[in-house]
């Protein structure tokens, strides 16, 4: 085990080791389009951060080494999330490795074989349920690896590692309904820590092979503290019980909760809202109104245990699945509040302590509330 374990980390963590210092791609290198144009390919990578996109600063006036995106782009946005992706896709220099549940868009398949083409090191996993899609097979046609799970459970990741340095995750499949009609949240991390765990897990699925339950327990950074002092816990599914770490978060709130959640069927996390709510935590969250009444969603029972939920009004899908503790730290990836997710998927989560952070979340739960 821990044989494979080194072999695979040494693999994707060594082909994605950093060419080049640089800083987080920078809205102003790809320019907007409507869905789904092709976005141009950059010949260098972008070195600043301008003034006025979604890239906060601290109160030093430090780049932020972590941003937030969600989805679908709202009027005036500076910098969308589809443009944020593909202009990451576009700087990498050395190697790019993709899981991603579902890749449809156009536009991110042509930047992936446009780095391909110019000799940057690019890997695909997916799930065999859309091996089919034309991008997909647009990818492979251009002689770009693709590794596919098998099994009836969902490698569900969507996350993406750039340069072995920077880490795309979240809820936001690369699609046109995630992109432009589901509500979805990504984050971009810059991170060297943060990417070997990434490119750990990437490992085990492209190089090894294994999936879900069998995949080995090898995260090399489970804590990452970021160059602003952010600290990030990491963790994948099955292997690292995320399902436990979500609920162990609840249980920290000692003001409020805050979530959005395509699929909440999790009696841990739904009984460790209610132990809080009986020491005066307000909970408060937002539900798929398309599986808010099934007989396994939490959303009739947290309703009677005080919380206050309502149903999104999205006419597409409320895709997000991210939870707010205190205003102060934010639990967010492609982790659902279910049992699969916790036991059958292959998944991620990160909880990120960061207020500036959490606080544009919160302010999703608003805008997704009223």
């Amino acid at each position: 085990m821990l044989v494979l374990a080194a072999s695979v980390l040494l693999g994707w963590a060594a082909a994605t080791a950093v060419l080049g210092q640089h800083a987080l791609p920078t809205a102003a290198t790809v320019p907007q389009a409507s869905p789904p144009a092709i976005a141009p390919v950059p010949q260098t990578p972008p070195l600043a951060v301008p003034s006025g996109t979604v890239a906060d600063r601290d109160a030093r006036g430090t780049e932020s080494p972590i941003r937030v995106y969600f989805a679908p782009p709202q009027s005036g946005d500076p910098d969308p999330i589809d443009q944020a992706l593909l202009r990451l896709i576009n700087s990498a220099q050395s190697s790019v490795a993709c899981a991603f549940y579902e890749l449809e868009l156009p536009a991110a398949a042509d930047a992936l074989v446009a780095r391909h083409q110019a000799g940057v090191r690019v890997g695909i996993v997916s799930d065999s349920d859309y091996r089919e899609r034309l991008a997909v097979r647009r990818c492979i046609a251009a002689g770009i690896p693709v590794v596919f799970d098998e099994r009836p459970a969902f490698m569900h990741d969507k996350f993406c590692v750039v340069d072995g340095r920077f880490v795309w995750t979240g809820s936001t499949n690369i699609t046109e309904n995630c992109m432009y009609k589901n509500n979805n949240n990504s984050v971009l991390v810059e991170s060297a820590e943060l990417a070997k765990d990434f490119a750990a897990e990437f490992g085990e699925m492209f190089d090894a092979h294994r999936f879900g339950p069998d995949s080995p327990k090898n995260t090399p950074f489970p804590e990452v503290t970021l160059s602003d002092g952010t600290q990030i816990e990491c963790y994948f599914a099955p292997e690292d019980d995320a399902g436990s770490a979500l609920a162990r978060f609840a249980e920290s709130a000692r003001q409020r909760i805050d979530f959005a959640a395509f699929s909440f069927t999790s009696k841990d996390l739904a009984e460790a809202m209610d132990t809080r709510m009986q020491a005066g935590v307000r909970v408060r969250g937002v539900f798929e109104k398309r599986g808010a009444n099934s007989p396994s969603s939490r959303y009739k029972w947290l309703t009677e245990h005080g919380a206050a939920v309502q149903t999104d009004t999205n006419p597409a899908n409320l895709h997000d699945k991210f939870l707010v503790v205190d205003g102060s730290a934010v639990a967010t990836g492609s982790f659902n509040f279910s049992r699969n997710a916790d036991e059958h998927n292959d998944e991620n989560l990160l909880i990120i302590h960061n207020p500036a952070l959490a606080r544009k979340y919160m302010e999703e739960v608003d805008r997704l509330m009223n």
